[in-house]
């Protein structure tokens, strides 16, 4: 049996036992889909793990429950900067807002601000003032609640979802039939690795470009070898691919800058010399990465491969085209908003007036 596979099981008990105040061996075994024998070890497993757990009679079956209250948690003391930490970083949890786990965490962080003295509360906000943490261009994840719930219920149950998913590089919905693996939060947002049956391989998937999503009767085998931080390996960012050797130079005014960072796992970096610095890395040639690269302009130079030395030219060239296309448009516009002259003649000079010098122009009539 995969580990993942029992984690995410006895993570189910848990939940069911805390929603529902109490089931019997019965119940749990139709909440995780699972034989009796199963469902008894998970619970000696969580009660080994020191979760409160407790079994009363219910007639002719037990009914387990989880104990509630001073007897069942464990108090927590937090000292003051440890209360700043946790007041602080809720700011971090913005794109979970809406969801099941955001909404738990707001909560028990609204528990934990009750416990403070009104001066220990003032404290905190003049704290904030002066110091803050947040999540920028976070994705809001609080109009996909019911997706993100069925996914999870898919995950939990391992049971293959029938879905229509808009893909944001070709613009269009397609139907998927897809095994949900996991799910995790990135970048402001929140994406499921799942195997797509059409494409037969494991694809990311963002949660909000899901339009419908219907969890099937048909069950599936987590993959075991599956490891979240391999599978990123092979992007940068989010999109994947087949990784290749990438290198640049970046100039003196941003060396610094690049060097303090760690951008991807297989970067190695080599100050030179002229002030400038050189990266090597391996990643996919994906659309992130060219965008990553033409972000820094004049100050990058991409050494190799030639590919996408090429690709980044062609986005330049096309660049410089559209600007001076915009500026030749904004050119005509103005020349076509300036106020036009009447044209005037001039008329001829007296002997008088041109032995004097005076010149008298008269305005064409139209």
């Amino acid at each position: 049996m995969d580990r993942r596979d029992q984690v995410i099981r006895q993570w189910r008990l848990l939940h069911v036992l805390t929603v529902r105040g109490g089931c019997t061996i019965r119940e749990l075994t139709r909440e995780v889909n699972c034989s009796r024998r199963t469902v008894r070890q998970d619970l000696v497993v969580l009660q080994e793990a020191g979760f409160p757990l407790t079994a009363e009679q219910d007639g002719r079956e037990s009914r387990y429950r989880l104990i509630e209250g001073p007897s069942g948690t464990p108090p927590v003391t937090f000292s003051l900067t440890e209360l700043m930490s946790l007041h602080l970083g809720r700011h971090l949890l913005v794109p979970l807002r809406g969801t099941p786990v955001g909404d738990a965490i707001h909560t028990a962080l609204e528990k934990v601000s009750s416990t403070l003295g009104p001066k220990a509360k003032a404290l905190l906000d003049d704290i904030e003032q002066c110091i803050s943490a947040g999540t920028l261009q976070a994705k809001d994840s609080s109009r996909a609640v019911e997706t993100l719930r069925l996914l999870q219920q898919a995950l939990h149950e391992r049971r293959t979802v029938e879905a229509e998913y808009h893909s944001f590089g070709r613009d269009s919905a397609s139907r998927r039939r897809l095994d949900p693996v996991h799910l995790w939060h990135q970048q402001g947002g929140i994406y499921l690795a799942a195997y797509c049956h059409t494409r037969r391989q494991v694809l990311t998937f963002a949660l909000e470009r899901f339009r419908q999503v219907r969890i099937s009767d048909d069950t599936f085998q987590s993959p075991p070898e599956f490891n979240l931080d391999r599978y990123l390996e092979g992007s940068f960012g989010l999109f994947r691919g087949e990784p290749v050797r990438v290198a640049l130079r970046f100039s003196r005014r941003v060396a610094r800058y690049v060097a303090e960072r760690q951008w991807h796992l297989s970067q190695s970096l080599a100050p030179l010399l002229t002030g400038e610095l050189e990266m090597t890395l391996r990643v996919p040639l994906t659309p992130e990465v060219r965008r990553w690269i033409l972000g820094y302009g004049k100050d990058v130079e991409v050494l190799e491969p030639k590919s996408l030395r090429e690709d980044i030219r062609r986005e330049w060239l096309a660049a410089l085209r559209g600007a001076e296309g915009r500026v030749e448009e904004l050119r005509l516009t103005a020349r076509k908003a300036r106020p036009r002259r009447r044209p005037s003649r001039v008329v001829a000079l007296t002997d008088a007036e041109r032995t004097r010098g005076r010149t008298r122009r008269t305005d064409i009539k139209p």
